[in-house]
């Protein structure tokens, strides 16, 4: 039996988890900044940068995860196409 193939750099469920993770980012920088700036709040600055560096890495993480998956399934097709 055949495993399920994860989904590649081209697929909608990809990349709405990329985009999810880049409005992350987004969303906790904006936070460290008023909270840093705006409201003088070192918890809430804290949680932003905390919230965007976890967005950060996540998205590095499934970025090399596509392309890996993308490189791999290159292969096959021309292992295939032969």
């Amino acid at each position: 039996m055949r495993r399920e193939t994860p989904p590649l750099p081209r697929d909608g469920i990809y990349r709405t988890i990329l985009w999810v993770l880049v409005i992350d980012i987004v969303v906790g920088a904006m936070l460290a900044i008023a909270g840093e700036t705006l409201f003088h709040n070192p918890a809430l600055n804290q949680l932003g940068a905390a919230l965007a560096l976890i967005g950060a890495a996540l998205y590095v993480v499934f970025r090399f995860l596509g392309a890996r998956e993308a490189r791999r399934q290159a292969k096959e097709e021309d292992r295939e196409g032969r």
